[in-house]
C-alpha cells in the first residue's frame, strides 16, 4: 500500500469530472474539433476506474446482495435520463451503470462456490451476449472488471489492460471498415472517429497511484455519500439536456414533459428505496403500491409524449391497468399498515371489478361502456385525447376509487381504537397520501391546469407519504412486529452473525452492551463483541456490569450459517449476592468491618509483607455516654467516628487503610504501607481533630473523644495470624498508654 497517492474517494472524484467533461462535449462541442477530441479522451478515464472498483468492490463489500441491488436499481433509474440525453445516438443500448452491473454479475458467478463449472461458462456467456446486444460499451467492462480483479500485480493488471484495449480498438476498426461496405450496422463511423477509445490506457495512471485507502465520504460521511455517484449519473443527464434545451429552445410543451419525466424519476428512486427496506407483508404492499405508481406515470409521459389517437388510447390502456393495481395496493397498504385485517370476499370484488373495467377499456369502440366518443384535441398548448362523452363504466370506475380511500379511511378511524398517539401520526400519513392522489382530478375538473392533469406534483407526494409512514414509524406486518417488540421489550440482549461474523440483526440491548454499531457492520470490528463470540467465556464484564453470554450455532440443512449471541443482565443478581455478603462482613450500625472480615483483611496485607501501622481506636468515657445521654446517642457517637474514619479511607488513595469495628466503641485500623512515625502522628492527629469538629454538628459536642494505641510492623516473617495478634496486643498495650496519658492522644509501642 502506497504512503501517498490517491484514495478512493479521489479516483472517483476524477471519474465523475471526465464523465462531465465527455457527457459536455458530446451534447454542445463538435465531435472531430481537436477540443471535442481532447474532452473525449479525457472522458476515456471514466470507464476503467469504475470497472476497477467494481473489481474492488467485489472484494471489500459488506453485503454483496445489497452492492447488486443497488447497481440494478440505479441502472434501471438511468435507463430514462439517458436516453432524454443521447435520444437516438445509441438506439436499444443501455448506461453505464448498466454495463458495470453485468460486469459484477460475470465476477459473482465466476467467484460463486454453487455453481458446477458448465454453468459458469453458460451463465458468463448469456450475459456477455446481453453486453453484445444491448450494452453500452460492449462486453468491455467485463474483461476491464475480470483484468482487475484476476490480474497478478499493477503491472500484469497494466499490461493486459492495454492489450485489450488495442485489441478492441482493432476489431472495431475492422468492423468500421467492413460496415462501410455492407451496412450491417446502423452506427455510421470512421475509424478516425473511434480512435479515441485508445484514451482508456491513460486510465492507468491515476491507478498506478491508487494508495488503497478508503478516502473521506463524499459529502461529509453522511451516509449518502456511497450513494452519490449513483445518484449523481442520472441526475447530470437530466441537467445537461435541460441546459441544451435552453440552448436551443425550450418550449413549454418540453417543460410539461420534464417535470412528468422527472417525476417518474423520482418513483424509481423511491421504489428502489423501498426494496432495500426490510422484507414484511407491509414492505411488499407499498412495493406493490410503488410499482403499480410509477407503472401509471409511465403510460401517463407516453400519453403526453404521442401525437397520434392509437399511441394516445395505448398509453392511456396503460394507464387504467395501473390504476386498478394501484387501488387494490391501497387496500393492501390500509390493511398492513393499521394491522387491521379485511375480509377476502374485498379483494375478490376489487379483482373482479378491475377485469371488468380493463376489459371494457380495450373494448370500448365495441360497446362504448367506458368511453362514448374519443378525439385528439390540438387547440391547447399540447395534442391531448379528449373525451366527447364518457360512459356508464367510467363513472362507475370513479365511484369505485373513492369508495376504496373511503374505506381506507374508515379502516383508518377504526383501528384507532385500539392504538396510541404513534397510529393517530402513521394514519394521519396515509390520509396525506390519499388526498394529494385525488388534487390532479380536482384540478382539471375545476378548469384549474386548462383542464389538464398534472399528476407529476402530486404522485411523488403520495409515494412519500406512504414510504414514510412505512420507515419512521417502523411499520412490520404483524408476525415481526410481535417479534420485534419482545426482543426489545426484554431484558436479554441478541445478536445474530452469519459465517463472516458480519453483523445480521441484533436489538436495542446489545447496543448498550457494546456500544453502537450498524447493520452488516463486521463484528471483529466492534470491541469486546468477537470476543464474547469466539471466547467461550460464559460472562463478561462491561461498563462496569455484569453479563451472562451464550452462543448458539444457527444450521440450515446441516450447515453452519452463523450465530446467535445471548446476553443476560446479571448485574441485579450480581449485586443481590454482593449485598448478602456484604452485610455478613460489615456491622450493621458503621458499616465498617466485623472482627472476623477485619482479622482476614488484614491476614491478606500482611501476606504482602509491605509493612504498616495497627490502630486501636477507642471512645473516651463511653459508658458515661450511654448512661447519661442513652443508646441512641451512642449510636449517633459510633456513627460519627466511622464516617470519619471512612472519609480518610476515600482520602488517600494511593495506600490502603482497612477500618473495622471489633467492640462496643472499639475500633481498629490497619494502614498498609506507611511506617513513618511522624506521617503516623499527624494522622493519629487528624483522626482525634477531625472527629472532635464533627461531633460539632451533633447535639452532643464534646461529650467524648478518641484516644489511639498504635504498633507498626515493617513485614514481620511471622505468620499472618501470629503477626495479627502480636499487633493487636502492641496496640492496645499503646492505647492503654494514651489513656494514662490523660486520653484524646495516642501512643506508639
Amino acid at each position: 500500500m502506497k504512503k501517498y497517492g490517491l484514495d478512493r474517494t479521489q479516483l472517483k472524484i476524477l471519474a465523475i469530472i471526465a464523465m462531465v467533461v465527455d457527457h459536455t462535449a458530446w451534447g454542445f462541442v463538435d465531435f472531430m474539433s481537436p477540443l471535442g477530441q481532447l474532452m473525449h479522451i479525457f472522458g476515456r478515464l471514466t470507464l476503467p476506474i469504475m470497472c476497477f472498483f467494481i473489481a474492488e468492490g467485489y472484494r471489500h463489500t459488506k453485503s454483496l446482495q445489497e452492492y447488486i441491488y443497488r447497481m440494478l436499481a440505479f441502472s434501471a433509474i438511468s435507463i430514462i435520463p439517458f436516453y432524454i440525453f443521447f435520444h437516438e445516438e445509441y438506439g436499444y443500448r443501455q448506461n453505464i451503470i448498466f454495463d458495470l452491473t453485468l460486469a459484477l454479475l460475470c465476477l459473482c458467478i465466476s467467484e460463486g462456490k454453487i455453481f458446477k463449472k458448465w454453468m459458469k461458462i453458460c451463465l458468463i456467456a448469456l450475459l456477455v451476449l446481453i453486453s453484445f446486444v444491448i450494452g453500452g460499451w460492449v462486453v468491455m467492462p467485463i474483461i476491464y472488471v475480470f483484468i482487475f480483479y484476476y490480474g497478478k500485480d499493477f503491472k500484469d493488471k497494466a499490461i493486459k489492460f492495454t492489450g485489450a484495449t488495442v485489441l478492441m480498438s482493432a476489431v472495431l476498426s475492422v468492423m468500421i471498415v467492413l460496415n462501410q461496405q455492407y451496412h450491417f450496422s446502423q452506427y455510421d463511423w470512421t475509424v478516425q472517429e473511434r480512435l479515441y477509445l485508445l484514451g482508456f490506457v491513460f486510465a492507468l495512471i491515476p491507478l498506478y497511484f491508487y494508495n488503497g485507502e478508503r478516502g473521506k465520504d463524499l459529502l461529509g460521511g453522511s451516509g449518502v455519500g456511497r450513494y452519490f455517484f449513483y445518484i449523481f449519473y442520472p441526475s447530470h443527464f437530466l441537467l445537461l439536456a435541460y441546459i441544451r434545451h435552453i440552448v436551443h429552445g425550450y418550449t413549454l410543451q418540453n417543460a410539461y414533459i420534464d417535470i412528468h419525466v422527472l417525476a417518474l424519476l423520482i418513483a424509481l428512486i423511491i421504489l428502489s428505496y423501498v426494496l432495500t427496506l426490510h422484507t414484511t407483508r407491509a414492505q411488499m404492499a407499498v412495493t406493490f403500491f410503488m410499482t403499480s405508481a410509477t407503472m401509471y406515470l409511465f403510460g401517463f409521459v407516453m400519453e403526453i409524449t404521442t401525437y397520434d389517437i392509437e399511441g394516445v388510447y395505448t398509453a392511456t390502456k396503460l394507464q387504467y391497468f395501473a390504476e386498478c393495481f394501484v387501488f387494490i395496493a391501497i387496500t393492501l397498504c390500509i390493511q398492513e399498515l393499521t394491522h387491521t385485517r379485511l375480509p377476502y370476499p374485498v379483494y375478490v370484488f376489487e379483482f373482479v371489478f378491475s377485469t371488468f373495467v380493463m376489459y371494457c377499456m380495450f373494448t370500448w369502440r365495441e360497446n362504448h361502456l367506458m368511453y362514448k366518443d374519443v378525439i385528439m384535441d390540438y387547440d391547447g398548448p399540447f395534442p391531448r385525447m379528449y373525451v366527447v362523452e364518457y360512459g356508464i363504466v367510467f363513472y362507475a370506475f370513479v365511484l369505485y376509487c373513492l369508495a376504496i380511500c373511503l374505506m381506507a379511511v374508515v379502516v383508518g378511524f377504526y383501528s384507532l381504537r385500539n392504538h396510541d398517539n404513534l397510529q393517530r401520526k402513521r394514519l394521519r400519513l396515509l390520509l396525506l397520501g390519499m388526498i394529494t392522489m385525488w388534487i390532479p382530478y380536482i384540478s382539471k375538473m375545476v378548469g384549474l391546469f386548462d383542464k389538464y392533469e398534472i399528476p407529476a406534483l402530486t404522485i411523488p407526494f403520495t409515494a412519500y407519504f406512504v414510504v414514510r409512514s412505512l420507515k419512521k414509524y417502523s411499520y412490520l406486518d404483524s408476525v415481526a412486529l410481535d417479534f420485534s417488540n419482545a426482543i426489545n421489550r426484554g431484558n436479554e440482549g441478541i445478536l445474530v452473525v452469519d459465517r463472516n461474523f458480519s453483523i445480521m440483526y441484533h436489538n436495542e440491548v446489545v447496543h448498550q452492551v457494546f456500544g453502537q454499531f450498524m447493520r452488516f457492520d463486521s463484528a471483529r470490528n466492534v470491541p469486546g463483541l468477537y470476543e464474547a463470540l469466539t471466547s467461550g467465556e460464559s460472562t463478561i464484564t462491561r461498563n462496569g456490569l455484569t453479563y451472562e453470554t451464550r452462543v448458539e450455532p444457527l444450521t440450515e440443512q446441516g450447515h453452519n450459517i452463523g450465530s446467535i449471541l445471548w446476553i443476560f443482565d446479571l448485574t441485579e443478581h450480581f449485586e443481590y449476592l454482593s449485598s448478602i455478603e456484604k452485610s455478613a462482613n460489615t456491622d450493621s450500625l458503621t458499616g465498617l468491618l466485623i472482627r472476623k472480615a477485619f482479622e482476614k483483611k488484614v491476614g491478606e496485607a500482611l501476606e504482602r509483607k509491605e509493612g504498616g501501622a495497627f490502630f486501636m481506636v477507642d471512645l473516651d468515657n463511653f459508658k458515661h455516654v450511654n448512661d447519661n445521654h442513652g443508646h441512641d446517642a451512642g449510636d449517633i457517637i459510633l456513627t460519627t467516628l466511622s464516617n470519619v474514619i471512612k472519609q480518610e479511607q476515600t482520602r488517600d488513595m494511593n495506600h490502603n487503610l482497612i477500618a473495622g469495628r471489633v467492640g462496643g466503641d472499639e475500633f481498629t485500623l490497619y494502614y498498609e504501607g506507611i511506617t513513618d512515625k511522624r506521617a503516623l502522628s499527624n494522622f493519629a492527629h487528624l483522626l482525634i481533630d477531625n472527629f472532635d469538629n464533627k461531633l460539632l454538628a451533633t447535639d452532643y459536642p464534646g461529650v467524648t473523644s478518641i484516644s489511639l494505641g498504635i504498633s507498626m510492623t515493617g513485614g514481620s516473617e511471622l505468620a499472618p495470624a501470629k503477626a495479627y495478634n502480636q499487633l493487636y496486643k502492641e496496640a492496645d498495650e499503646a492505647l492503654y498508654i494514651a489513656k494514662g496519658a490523660g486520653k484524646k492522644t495516642f501512643a506508639f509501642r
